[in-house]
This record gives structure tokens, C-alpha cells and sequence, in this order.
């Protein structure tokens, strides 16, 4: 890349008494090198960085680095594109508005960094506008993180195209691939990781102009239970491979057992097909759930540990108050309540859900319910454009939540709770049970409750899909995202076991060539966390009980080509506190804080300090370079009068 080009040839042209220190984004230690042949070495050796520190502190730490020698010249040369993602601030607010963004787009904190004594002069190389086309592709979205045994998946991502030519459009292909799914894979053979074969299973093709955008839709084929990662990428190469391939995690999960209890059979009908819109028509044992149905005179008699969520529909209050139903939840289950004319007129203290205060009713046109926690895995598919208006509600219980609930949806117009999620704790260090309460019926269709609302009235989607998403929440289907963003965390589940022996082992295979990291877990550790995604691609967890693993992204906004204004560099470091060089010749060095200018080939130079900017979009980066050069260097171009160095 252009930006090493600069850097070797500079370091070339250091007097051999000069001092050169190689600094990179990393969160590596800065230090001298031992002499320009190994400043060079190091140069060439730099890699993209998916995971950078910020550049005031990189700054920082050159700037200390220089300081520690008694030498009289101190320089610091910073080479860089001036791109938006290098030189945003960290601290942005999503609220602010454009020109607050503008004026506070960089880090302020860089302005004193040079400010102390003993000096240190700042030179700035700016590598100029990114040149050449680049296609990119948005995280994927899968329609299903945890879809049933032999069903097909529809993953969908964006495609974008950039280009210095506004008239330019190509044909792009994206191939969607999967990877074998071997658990006894990966492994080190003979001393190289041997992974597990990719193959195509989809591509799509689409034709796009500069500066346009289009959704490509491919589809994951049948899988078995288990875990799974692929991976799209677009045929071909682009000045900027980094955004050009994107990578996906997914769990075919065993069917999850449920319990409908009510007394109408038909209302209990409506929610089951809800719950898995394909009961019935496929085998059970491939399904995502497995639904049972029970009346209230027959509760007593199941084992309620055969099942993972049980759902009860206009319950009695002595269900309310039944303690098998809080200790069934307190072992780290789920439970949806619909609250009904079957808990009576009063008061009902409940073991398990919030106090129903009484029973409300709703004059004139009644209410509906407004979404308040729109963040939330229940409410984050109706939570905008949903018509819930058109589904009025008439009456419902008026319940008195703890400061510990939290209220996912309201009633319209009142301070009233409609859906609120209680946890309760689980004894040891297993995960609190879940209980959802709707202060309303459902489906609300029987003699009893058709007088409370319409929620399953006319195409009654916005409460069909809150019930389906309230049994994956309950069923902890979907929990965990196996799709971290790169530098992020996951917590990754393990199977725990019984054993004398110590620790268990398990190794981490970290994507590209690193060879795998061991990690030790406790014999009855349900989780394991990792900390340290430091690039994108997929990783894999192997262990002898364990074969699992996730895919790690760069985020949709981690690459931004656009640039700073060079005018920005003043509010930055001051106005007389930087030089701003675009070709060779402008690369001046400064003796004193008076910018005292000395000749490059000087014997007074005695240190330089090469400071490079490894940004998120360093690969194979292109930049365009004048025909008409001022100097014999290959890297120069024509400076612009109206931004010379200062």
C-alpha cells in the first residue's frame, strides 16, 4: 500500500544518527527500533487492524516515546487518509444533530497532546482521497437464529457499491457458503490447522450503479441439530476486501417442550398454531416446539419438569397462588399468563406474577397497547409500524408491579402495565426463570373473554407474532447471538460436568492462520466467555463435550471512506501546532516550537519518530497519485495551493 511506500522511503532518507520508532494502532507497547533496517522490517511486517486504539492515545504514546530521549529534535510523522472512521469522536451522541456532530467530530483531547515540553513537532501526510471501487456487504440477518430441524433459512444482506465514477455500474455475484458441519474438525494435523470444508450452497447475481444499494436474498438449506457457520462473499476482488465477505452463526436446537393449560379447547387451539405455525404439518421431532394441551382439572397431574414453558390461559386464582407453578419457574423456565374473567372480581395475590389490583373497563373505544421497551427480544418486531390500534381492548387487570418487573407494553392513554416480564431467582448459578403476564386474555375468542378484547379479531398478525416471540423468549430459542460484533464479548454455552479431575480443557480456533488458544473452564461451568475478538471470520470451540463456536463482523459502520475537512486538523492541534504535507517535499521537520525549518539531510536530525495510522480499512487500500510529480518519489502528486503545508 501507498501508506508503507511513504513510510519505507522516508525512513531511507533519515540520517544514520536518526532514531525511528514503528507505531501502529495496536494496543502494542511503542519503542525505538534498533536501527532503520529493523524500522523497516517492521514496516513491512504491519497488518489491517480490525481492533484499533484510538488515535489520541496512540498520539499520546508517541509523543511520551520521544520525550524519553535527551536528544534536541523531536518529530512525529502521522500518516493517514483523514478518513471519518480514524478520526470521529468517540463520545458522539446518536441525539446531536448534524452540526454538533460537525463541530464535535473529533477527539479534542489530541489538541495538548504536543502542547508540553520538552516540544514535539507534529507532521501530518495526508494520503489523499480513496480511489477505486469498493463493494460491500452489510451484516447478514437471518429470518431464523434457531430454525427446526430440515427447514430452510432465509438470510438476507445489503450490497452497496462505491466509486470514484458516478456513471460506473458492474454486475455483482454473491455466494453464499456453508462449512461442513464435523465435530471432529478443526484439528492440528502435523503441526497446520485442518478445518472443515467449505462448500456453495446459494448465489445470487445483481446489477448495481455507484452510490446505489440492493438487498440480495439467499437461503440456507436444511440443516441437523446443531451448530453452524457460513459465510457470504462476493465473487471477485475490490480495492477494499475487508467489507467484501461477511460470516454467520446459527443452532438447530432439539424441539422445545409446552404446556397450554385452559379450559377452552378452541382458544388453546388458536395459541398452539401460533406458537408453531407449522404444528401439524410436519413431524413433530423436526418441530421447533412440541405442544401439549391440558384443562385446569388436570394440571395436578403433569409433570410439569417434561417442559420448558407453560402457558396458562385465563387462569383461577388458585392457579395464580399455586406454588408448584413459582417453584416450576424457579428452575429456570418460562411461563406466559394471559389474566382472564376466570380469576374473579377481587384481589389476587399471586406466587409467581404481579398483584392483580381489579378488574379494569375500558369506556367508549377502549384502549390498545403501545409499546414501551422496544429493545426487548418480545416487543422488537411490533414494536413500529404495527397497527396495535386496531385492536382495541375493552377490559383487563389492573396490576401492581414491583420495581424489579419490567413493563414491555402499556395500555394507550393509561399509566396501566399490559405485558409485563417478572424474573425469579434460581437457586446456584443457574439462569433466573422467566414469567411474561398480559393483563388481558388471548386469544379472547370463547363466550367468557370476548368482551375483553380484539386482539384476535380481524388478521390478527401484531398479536400473533407477540405470542410466537413471547414463547422463544420463554423457551430461551434465540439467547444467544452467535454474531458479535468484532471487539465485543459472547458468552458461549457449555455443557456442565460431573467430574474429580480438575479442570477441563477446551481450545479456541481463532480464524486465518493463529494457531488455537487453550483455555481452561471449570468442570461445571455452564458458560464461557470470550473477550478477546480481535478480527472477523468464523471461530470455532472445540472440547470433548463441546463443539460450538460464533462468527465475529466488523460493524456496518466500521468502514467509512469519507474524509474529514483538512480544516479540521486546526481545531484538532491548533493551528500553528501541525504541518500538513500531501508530497514528499512537504514533509518538513521543525528544530524548536518557532517551526525553525532544517534540510531532511541535516546531521542536526538526531530523531524521527514514524507514526502510522493502521485504520479498520487498511487492506489493500489504492490512492491516486499525480501524473506530474514534483519530486523523483513515486508518491508524490501536485500540492494544492489552497491547503500547503502550514
Amino acid at each position: 500500500s501507498r501508506m508503507k511506500e511513504v513510510a519505507t522511503w522516508m525512513v531511507s532518507q533519515l540520517p544514520r544518527t536518526s532514531r525511528i520508532a514503528v507505531i501502529d494502532r495496536s494496543a502494542q507497547v511503542a519503542s525505538f527500533s534498533l536501527d532503520a533496517s529493523t524500522a523497516v522490517a517492521k514496516i513491512e511486517q504491519l497488518q489491517p487492524a480490525e481492533v484499533t486504539q484510538p488515535i489520541a492515545a496512540r498520539l499520546e504514546a508517541a509523543a511520551r516515546l520521544v520525550r524519553t530521549s535527551d536528544l534536541p529534535n523531536r518529530q512525529v510523522l502521522l500518516v493517514t487518509d483523514l478518513s471519518r472512521s480514524t478520526w470521529s469522536a468517540s463520545n458522539e451522541s446518536p441525539t446531536d444533530g448534524p452540526e454538533t456532530r460537525e463541530n464535535e467530530e473529533v477527539d479534542a483531547s489530541m489538541a495538548s497532546v504536543l502542547a508540553q515540553d520538552p516540544v514535539v513537532s507534529l507532521t501530518v501526510f495526508d494520503l489523499g482521497e480513496f480511489v477505486g471501487m469498493n463493494r460491500a456487504l452489510s451484516i447478514p440477518q437471518l429470518a431464523d437464529r434457531t430454525p427446526p430441524q430440515d427447514t430452510p433459512v432465509a438470510v438476507t444482506t445489503n450490497l452497496s457499491l462505491s466509486s470514484p465514477e458516478t456513471d460506473f455500474n458492474a454486475s455483482v455475484t454473491a455466494e453464499l457458503e456453508m462449512y461442513d458441519n464435523d465435530p471432529a474438525l478443526p484439528v492440528i494435523r502435523d503441526g497446520v490447522v485442518v478445518r472443515p470444508n467449505v462448500r456453495s450452497v446459494d448465489r445470487a447475481s445483481v446489477r448495481i450503479s455507484a452510490g446505489g444499494s440492493s438487498q440480495l436474498l439467499l437461503t440456507i438449506p436444511t440443516l441437523s441439530t446443531g451448530t453452524h457457520h457460513g459465510r457470504i462473499r462476493l465473487v471477485g476482488d475490490d480495492a477494499m476486501p475487508l467489507d467484501d465477505t461477511r460470516y454467520f452463526s446459527l443452532q438447530v436446537l432439539p424441539p422445545s417442550h409446552v404446556l397450554i393449560v385452559g379450559d377452552d379447547a378452541d382458544d388453546a387451539g388458536v395459541i398452539a398454531q401460533a406458537i408453531s405455525a407449522s404444528a401439524g404439518m410436519m413431524d413433530e421431532s423436526k418441530s421447533e416446539y412440541i405442544v401439549e394441551r391440558v384443562g385446569y382439572n388436570d394440571l395436578s397431574a403433569v409433570q410439569l419438569s417434561d417442559f420448558e414453558v407453560i402457558v396458562l390461559l385465563d387462569p383461577p386464582a388458585a392457579v395464580l397462588q399455586e406454588e408448584s407453578i413459582a417453584r416450576f419457574v424457579s428452575q429456570g423456565r418460562g411461563a406466559l399468563v394471559c389474566l382472564g374473567p376466570s380469576a374473579g372480581e377481587q384481589t389476587v395475590e399471586s406466587s409467581f406474577a404481579p398483584k392483580l389490583v381489579r378488574r379494569w373497563r375500558v369506556p367508549d373505544l377502549g384502549t390498545f397497547f403501545q409499546v414501551s421497551t422496544t429493545k426487548h427480544r418480545v416487543t422488537e418486531q411490533v414494536a413500529s409500524n404495527t397497527p396495535w390500534s386496531s385492536f382495541r381492548v375493552q377490559q383487563y387487570w389492573q396490576l401492581q408491579t414491583e420495581t424489579s418487573d419490567q413493563i414491555l407494553i402499556q395500555f394507550a392513554g393509561t399509566p396501566h402495565p399490559a405485558l409485563v416480564e417478572r424474573t425469579l431467582a434460581v437457586e446456584g448459578a443457574g439462569l433466573p426463570g422467566r414469567v411474561l403476564v398480559i393483563a388481558t386474555p388471548l386469544p379472547a375468542l370463547s363466550s367468557a373473554t370476548r368482551s375483553w378484547n380484539q386482539l384476535f379479531g380481524s388478521d390478527p398478525w401484531p398479536a400473533w407474532l407477540l405470542c410466537r416471540q413471547a414463547i422463544e423468549y420463554l423457551a430461551r430459542r434465540g439467547d444467544d447471538d452467535l454474531t458479535p460484533s468484532v471487539g465485543q464479548l459472547i458468552s458461549l454455552p457449555m455443557a456442565p460436568e460431573s467430574s474429580d479431575s480438575g479442570n477441563r480443557r477446551v481450545q479456541l480456533f481463532p480464524p486465518g492462520d493463529s494457531p488455537p488458544i487453550p483455555l481452561e473452564v471449570a468442570p461445571d461451568a455452564g458458560r464461557i466467555t470470550i473477550n478477546d475478538i480481535y478480527r472477523s471470520g468464523t471461530w470455532w470451540l472445540r472440547g470433548p463435550q463441546d463443539a460450538s463456536g460464533f462468527s465475529a463482523n466488523l460493524a456496518n459502520d466500521a468502514i467509512d471512506l469519507t474524509r474529514i475537512d483538512p480544516e479540521q486538523l486546526d481545531a484538532i492541534f491548533g493551528p500553528e501546532q501541525y504541518n500538513l504535507a500531501r508530497t514528499i517535499e512537504e514533509i518538513q521537520f521543525a528544530q524548536d516550537r518557532a517551526s525553525q525549518r532544517v534540510s531532511l539531510h541535516s546531521p542536526a536530525i538526531l530523531l524521527a519518530l514514524m507514526l502510522f495510522v493502521l485504520e479498520q480499512i487498511l487492506a489493500n487500500r489504492f490512492y491516486g497519485v499525480s501524473r506530474h510529480s514534483k519530486s523523483s518519489s513515486p508518491f508524490n502528486r501536485d500540492s494544492n495551493p489552497s491547503t500547503a503545508a502550514r
